[in-house]
């Protein structure tokens, strides 16, 4: 119930027992309220979560030494929390700032704190050392809202396209929840960081670089038991691209120097059998002798953009988009069989002929078009092999 203060006399009344309790000593008049704290508490529990979101490492080794049982909870509240505040109508998105180095510590947007609040937080310069860029960056590049829901736009640039916005952070596309209806661009909705996202666009390429090679071998004549191997890393790389299937960028790391190790298996099948190595650019990558942090830089060079951008044509390579986040579905459920019991050759044969021609810059509008509409054919395929390992 509300409480009534009584400003003309030094007594409370209780609309509960209708009572009035004296409170001698006290000026009643100028008692303050407890609700007045609520502000205080919400304003310093938005700075945590905004420290939080730019210095994640730190606040991690203070956490942990201060409270090592609960370190694990504490941070995946203060996650949580941050991605709230990464709602997309105060989301920082611009090319001058979508940097490597800010979605390391930009988790969440900052432009929605009160202006009282910038004082307590770093001050420019200190952050500019700690992250490589200051308020003056990100200033530049708040949203601009105009009617949230249905028009979001930057100064300067619209994101009604994917084309606009150029050499993002991060460029995932692969869900229903992307940013803006667009694509995710500084961290993913799901929680994917720019570098966890690097690093799969790089094991996308290379399932592409050792689907050339499979094809290869099979030309070769390579059997269903020679290509055993490849098959199921095939599987097993690509469904791991998927959303909240795996966003460690160490394991994505040895998915990538396993599929080399593939690769060098299939190439020396291919020469026993007399066989005619494939000549493409993108089968011959080698990434063999790269660390974690060499794979990641790579995996920025064969972004969605810069892969569209080498292309040429917005049309041809949406037939390429297609045809990539099919087979990955397609594989997750081919990987489902196979922990059934049940692989079968032909569907292999044909994801990596349709990864194989995912692989080519060449804008050819006929041939993607029938190659998304073979990955259809080929989902058709995989699901009847599914329903019969579990019919059986």
């Amino acid at each position: 119930a509300k409480t009534s203060w009584h400003r003309t006399s030094k007594s409370h009344h209780s609309p509960i027992i209708g009572s009035n309790i004296a409170l001698p000593g006290i000026n009643q008049s100028h008692r303050p309220q407890n609700y007045i704290y609520l502000p205080i508490i919400i304003l310093t529990i938005i700075v945590i979560i905004s420290l939080h979101c730019f210095f994640r490492s730190q606040t991690h080794q203070i956490i942990t030494s201060l409270l090592p049982d609960w370190n694990h909870r504490l941070l995946l509240i203060l996650d949580s929390l941050a991605k709230m505040l990464h709602h997309p109508a105060t989301r920082i998105a611009s090319s001058t700032v979508a940097r490597r180095a800010l979605t390391s510590h930009a988790a969440a947007s900052i432009s929605i704190l009160p202006e009282r609040l910038w004082a307590a937080l770093p001050t420019s310069s200190s952050l500019r050392s700690s992250t490589g860029f200051g308020w003056n960056d990100i200033n530049n590049a708040t949203f601009e809202i105009k009617n949230v829901g249905k028009s979001i736009t930057t100064r300067g640039m619209s994101t009604a396209s994917s084309t606009a916005i150029s050499n993002p952070a991060m460029f995932c596309r692969q869900c229903e929840q992307t940013q803006d209806h667009v694509a995710c661009r500084t961290v993913g909705v799901c929680g994917k960081t720019a570098e966890t996202s690097a690093m799969q666009d790089a094991l996308v390429h290379t399932v592409k670089s050792i689907s050339l090679w499979c094809v290869a071998a099979r030309d070769a004549g390579a059997t269903a038991e020679e290509m055993y191997e490849a098959n199921w890393w095939t599987l097993r790389s690509t469904f791991s691209t998927l959303t909240n299937v795996n966003f460690d960028e160490d394991r994505i790391a040895e998915f990538i120097l396993e599929g080399q190790k593939v690769k060098k298996n299939l190439a020396d099948l291919v020469s026993e059998k007399g066989g005619m190595a494939p000549s493409d650019e993108v089968a011959n990558v080698d990434l063999s002798s790269k660390s974690t942090a060499e794979l990641e830089e790579y995996g920025y060079t064969v972004s969605v953009p810069n892969l569209q951008r080498t292309m040429g044509n917005d049309d041809c390579f949406s037939l390429v988009e297609v045809g990539t986040y099919a087979l990955k579905g397609a594989c997750a459920y081919a990987a489902h069989c196979h922990q059934l019991g049940y692989m079968d050759e032909e569907i292999m044969k044909e994801i990596h002929q349709a990864f194989a021609k995912l692989a080519s810059s060449e804008p050819d509008m006929s041939g993607l078009l029938g190659n998304a509409l073979k990955v259809g054919e080929i989902s058709g395929k995989v699901l009847k092999l599914l329903d019969e390992a579990h019919a059986n």
